[in-house]
């Protein structure tokens, strides 16, 4: 059993703010009215903060996916909490009661909150902070930072990803210069295709595999329209490359980028090096036989005038 420590409001004066606004502030929520908020021991002697809420009545009984105010499902009021940035070493969660709700267009759904994302136990803050850190270190060191399970971590990010590009405009728009490369990963055991947007730098497509019928994949996303925008396409000189390009992108240019302009004339210069010390070991051994064979030979030339 958890032991709950009631904090007491101030009242604002002298410069002081209230409690509610402090916490407010520091949750960075709009559109919500915190009730209370109190702290709770759990059974592994770790304080959690519980904040508890509730949504604006504007924003009650909205659905999660369209937005659009319907009508409640059932009576039933069950609290449900979401874990927030921690505060200094306080665990901290928002409480509120779940309500569900029938939409006419996506049926029944937990009624939408300005706080989290749906299906999700986990504040928008908390989530972006911990996708922002996967992406500079392993998810083990996330989850023990934000005391999360490792398993936890992936989902976070899938969530964040999706939200963001339903959010954004379809990356295969506007596609213009595409480099297609192939790169490993487990040490280089495996193999990935990635493909890049050059005006924008970002990474636009990926997929395990390499090879003709993994490319066809991306080409085979993208629209008529999209495929006839792209111009220019980097690559290195492998002809499964070449011939996805020239199946599905037939006016765009094939540019060779300089990494494999500069590697292979490396390599080119390589083979002339190896082949000029062939050739001179060659030249010098055969020099050297000819050197012998003058030495024995010119004695016994000698030796046949007497």
């Amino acid at each position: 059993m958890g032991i709950t420590v009631c904090i007491e409001a101030m009242q604002e004066r002298n410069g002081f703010v209230h409690t509610k606004s402090l916490l407010k502030r520091l949750l960075r929520i709009g559109d919500i009215v915190i009730e209370n908020a109190e702290i709770e021991a759990s059974n592994n002697n770790e304080d959690m903060l519980i904040i508890k809420v509730r949504p604006l009545s504007r924003n009650r009984q909205r659905c999660p996916k369209c937005g659009k105010r319907c009508q409640g499902y059932d009576s039933t009021h069950k609290l449900r909490r979401w874990r927030s940035l921690d505060f200094g070493s306080y665990r901290v969660y928002i409480e509120a009661f779940a309500p569900r709700i029938e939409c006419p267009e996506h049926g029944v759904l937990v009624a939408k909150v300005p706080w989290a994302r749906h299906d999700s136990d986990y504040t928008y803050d908390f989530e972006t902070a911990v996708t922002w850190l996967t992406l500079h270190t392993t998810a083990q060191d996330v989850a023990e930072y934000f005391r999360i399970k490792w398993h936890t971590v992936g989902s976070i990010a899938q969530r964040v990803q999706k939200s963001l590009e339903d959010e954004q405009e379809s990356r295969f728009d506007n596609l213009v210069k595409i480099g297609i490369d192939e790169t490993s990963y487990k040490k280089g055991h495996k193999y990935m295709t990635v493909i890049v947007n050059h005006e924008t730098g970002h990474l636009i497509w990926a997929k395990k595999g390499h090879g003709k019928e993994i490319l066809s994949d991306f080409f085979n996303i993208l629209t008529p329209e999209q495929r006839a925008n792209i111009k220019f396409v980097t690559a290195d000189g492998a002809r499964w490359i070449a011939e996805c390009v020239k199946d599905f992108c037939p006016n765009a240019e094939r540019c060779i980028d300089p990494f494999h302009v500069v590697a292979w004339a490396n390599d080119s210069l390589d083979e002339v090096r190896k082949q000029a010390v062939r050739k001179a070991k060659n030249e010098a051994a055969e020099g050297k036989t000819v050197e012998r064979t003058k030495k024995k030979t010119i004695p016994s030339f000698r030796n046949m005038l007497y």
